[in-house]
């Protein structure tokens, strides 16, 4: 009985491979011998009217690393798309008026210069434009244009751990949470897998929001009066701990500080030094242009 299982498996896996292998023999056939004319070039697999698709055309549109039985699906879809699209393009020629095919065009033709000037114009800003941004650079700017950095949120300092409430360590985490100098700060990185969720950078300014959304054991007045009196604050639910310290904050609308917007100001003075780049570049374009006899108003 157990030879004749192993047998009739052996079957329908034999069956399987020469289904697949069919399949395969059609796709092959189709790519290699495909013929809609016999005066069309061997290397020609579609044609309407005058326009033809080329075996190399249909390969580069396909996905790679596709088998077979999808081969053969993804390219009469891709076929006849291209048919379609062909049918389309002759049929819209014929019955659209010259102005509105004039139109097409002339959208088409400034699309394409516009393109064109933009990806010259970047590539040669990349090449010569100064981009490195001092720092001196970034407090001058942020000096004379304090007033457009306000904050559109609350912002803070602060650092939390949470962690099992039956933690064998729990007091050594607490003594070195709420002290947290360099050496509990290796500590803490010692035993990053015993903590559920963490963040400990108390340097960087943060939204206020998303540090207490990790936190959900709060309310709002208790958040409140955290922030307000940069409290450290130790809070429990029915299976975990969790340590806050807020070290410092700012309201929304205040000031921000230049640490918390550094980046965005360096990209600003970058950006500006870029365009001012290229505005040069083109003045110059000019100018050497006519300096060259290659460009002149006629009056």
């Amino acid at each position: 009985m157990r030879v004749i299982l192993i047998t009739l498996r052996l079957q329908k896996n034999l069956l399987i491979t020469l289904d697949k292998l069919r399949k395969l023999f059609i796709f092959l056939l189709l790519i290699l011998s495909c013929d809609f004319n016999t005066e069309l070039n061997d290397n020609i697999i579609a044609r309407v009217g005058d326009k033809t698709l080329s075996k190399k055309d249909l390969i580069d549109k396909l996905p790679k690393n596709i088998n077979s039985d999808d081969s053969i699906i993804i390219s009469n879809k891709i076929i006849n798309n291209w048919a379609l699209n062909q049918l389309l393009i002759d049929n819209a020629e014929i019955n659209l008026s010259s102005e509105e095919v004039e139109k097409i065009e002339k959208i088409s033709s400034d699309y394409y210069n516009d393109l064109l000037i933009s990806t010259y114009k970047n590539k040669v800003a990349s090449y010569n434009s100064d981009t490195l941004v001092l720092d001196d650079e970034i407090s001058k700017y942020y000096d004379s244009n304090f007033e457009n950095f306000l904050l559109y949120e609350d912002i803070i300092k602060g650092r939390y751990v949470r962690l099992n409430k039956n933690n064998f360590n729990l007091n050594e985490i607490k003594r070195r949470f709420r002290r947290f100098n360099e050496q509990d700060l290796t500590f803490f990185d010692s035993i990053s897998l015993q903590l559920l969720n963490y963040s400990l950078n108390d340097s960087t300014w943060v939204n206020k929001d998303l540090f207490f959304n990790k936190i959900p054991v709060l309310k709002d007045e208790e958040i409140e009066r955290i922030v307000k009196k940069t409290l450290y604050v130790v809070k429990e639910d029915s299976l975990d701990v969790y340590l806050i310290k807020i070290n410092d904050f700012i309201d929304i609308n205040d000031k921000a500080p230049l640490d918390y917007i550094y980046n965005r100001i360096e990209e600003l003075i970058k950006n500006k030094k870029r365009v001012d780049f290229i505005k040069k570049f083109e003045t110059e374009t000019i100018e050497n242009a006519k300096l060259e006899k290659n460009f002149e108003i006629i009056k």
